[in-house]
């Protein structure tokens, strides 16, 4: 538990208090007194305390060092950086971690090139943490690099790399789309719902080909960045992915994808998969209907309150909700009369 908590600096007690923590810095008989004066600093966020701060960075023990680092991070003075630059050199792993996540705080473009040298770190979780800053400070300078970082060994770095290029926005585009070629189906799948991500409707085409990747996982992720990207394009392969035998997964994708497309050109398919044989795609096609919008939906819809399961009634009443009152009609009509206990506002069979 730290030693010190978090005054107000408004108040003189708390000013003798901010003056004991800058001089505990220095408390040489305790190294975890040190520490928890670095962390409680960070946390009243006083720039009186740079210049102390930065001096412990050269703390002889490293738990010390990163506290200070994370501190000067929370508070945020640019005079920071510099030091913070110089502690990415450090022989302790979590001060270069402490340190690259610091950097990514302050947000200062001096230290996009020293994150990206540290993007090369033999340490998984310094690089992991470079790009998370890069990502922070989104510099297009790092595009070229982060794209690299896709092929990094360590999972957590490919994934924070892909972050990053979203970070950055459509100047990334390329190396995510690249991605989608990759022989790594879990680098394809990274690329596909980065994209998605990114919603740059040049990715189009792209995640239209990764729908029939030879992986499911990619074809289903291509499916759901695709409903994030409103483009025309994309209706066509959506609906053959609706009618996908195989996979009905994809299905699911596919019908929530069609429903945030909105096109009414979806409606057709998509009540005929009110009827899938999965459960969930019957619920996806409904919730889609309900966001598209279209009247034309409603008796269908009406029709699914008496599926055989709740997920799927429930997922109609929500549709026809939206859909709104029709004249001469509710929409919901049935509901009380329904024996199915689970769906709201119902009156159980006696």
């Amino acid at each position: 538990m730290p030693l010190f908590g978090s005054p107000n600096p408004d108040k003189p007690a708390a000013r003798t208090q901010l003056d004991g923590l800058i001089r505990a810095l220095t408390f040489r008989r305790d190294w975890r007194v040190r520490q928890d004066a670095a962390e409680a600093l960070g946390r009243m966020g006083e720039a009186t305390a740079i210049e102390p701060l930065i001096g412990s960075l050269k703390d002889d023990v490293s738990s010390v060092q990163r506290a200070a680092a994370a501190a000067l991070g929370h508070i945020g003075d640019p005079r920071a950086v510099e030091p913070l630059i110089g502690a990415l050199n450090s022989q302790a792993v979590d001060v270069r971690v402490a340190a690259a996540g610091a950097l990514g705080e302050l947000g200062d473009a001096r230290a996009v090139d020293p994150l990206l040298a540290a993007l090369s770190e033999h340490s998984w979780s310094v690089r992991r943490a470079a790009a998370v800053a890069l990502g922070t400070i989104s510099d297009a300078r790092a595009v070229e690099s982060l794209g690299a970082a896709l092929q990094d060994p360590d999972s957590s770095v490919r994934r924070s790399a892909a972050d990053a290029l979203v970070a950055i926005g459509p100047s990334a585009r390329e190396p995510l789309m690249a991605a989608l070629a990759d022989e790594r189906w879990e680098l394809r799948r990274t690329g596909a719902e980065a994209l998605g991500q990114l919603r740059d409707a040049r990715a189009i085409r792209s995640l239209i080909t990764a729908l029939n990747d030879p992986d499911e996982r990619v074809r289903n992720t291509a499916a759901a960045a695709l409903g994030n990207i409103p483009d025309a394009r994309a209706l066509g392969p959506l609906l053959v992915a609706l009618k996908d035998r195989d996979d009905d997964l994809l299905r699911y994708n596919a019908a929530e994808a069609l429903g945030k497309m909105g096109d009414i050109r979806a409606v057709p398919p998509l009540v005929s998969a009110l009827g899938d044989q999965a459960t969930h795609v019957r619920e996806a096609a409904a919730a889609a209907l309900g966001r598209i919008g279209d009247p034309a939906a409603i008796e269908p819809l009406r029709a699914a309150l008496n599926d055989t399961h709740a997920n799927v009634r429930h997922a109609a009443a929500a549709a026809l909700e939206a859909l709104g009152p029709q004249p001469g009609r509710t929409n919901t009509a049935g509901l009380r009369g329904n024996s199915r206990p689970t769906v709201r506002g119902q009156t159980p069979k006696p």
